[in-house]
């Protein structure tokens, strides 16, 4: 089922004969026959991977609390924190910025949150219109990232005020965890942040826009 597949009359110009040592062998042309691996391998490097954990936790997390195994939880929530500071890490270094990554962090990020956020707003650790002022601004960025994507083929970069709401909800989520007394100032906090971040989001789109009617006419 997989193996290389050979151009007519071999890579080095002899029939039969292959020198992948040759400049004139492309990296792709040796290749599996499966089309869903040529296209996932090149997108899933070593940042992707670590991010794609992250999101892979998430329901655990959620199911170690319902299920009273704090423990589990912490543990579950300390790994994908500790992802979440290096994937960013391992990309820059490694130079494996992608779109598919500049998505898959939010994603991951905003799924984490979003189903804490939910499970401590439906045990009363916080109170439900917190859950729901949160919906508001990840939902705009989720649409506007959408169709940003689909109508300017650009994935926008996290911005200052999106990395400090992420900060302040990580830090809100871990205080609510521990009952610390000031847990709600950082939530909410946080979620200003975060409505913040979909202003400038909204802004640049509406730039982006601007310059392409610009360019039209």
């Amino acid at each position: 089922m997989f193996g290389p597949t050979f151009p007519a009359g071999g890579f080095g110009g002899e029939s039969g004969k292959v020198n992948f040592f040759s400049k004139n062998v492309k990296p792709f042309e040796y290749r599996c026959k499966a089309p869903s691996l040529q296209l996932l391998f090149p997108l899933m490097n070593l940042a992707n991977f670590i991010t794609s954990i992250r999101l892979a936790l998430v329901p655990f997390i959620v199911a170690a609390l319902a299920y009273g195994r704090d423990w589990w939880a912490l543990s579950f929530l300390t790994l994908a924190l500790i992802s979440d500071l290096i994937d960013g890490l391992v990309a820059r270094r490694l130079d494996q910025i992608t779109d598919l990554g500049q998505v898959l962090d939010p994603l991951a990020d905003k799924s984490l949150f979003l189903s804490l956020f939910g499970y401590f707003a439906w045990v009363g650790r916080i109170p439900i219109v917190a859950f729901f002022l949160l919906l508001l601004p990840y939902f705009a960025l989720i649409l506007g990232g959408g169709v940003m994507y689909r109508y300017e083929g650009k994935v926008v970069e996290a911005n200052y005020w999106g990395k400090t709401s992420s900060a302040l909800l990580t830090l809100g989520l871990i205080s609510v965890y521990f009952r610390i007394p000031f847990a709600l100032y950082l939530i909410y906090v946080g979620i200003a942040a975060s409505f913040v971040s979909a202003f400038v989001y909204f802004r640049i789109g509406v730039r982006e826009q601007a310059s392409r009617t610009g360019q039209g006419n």
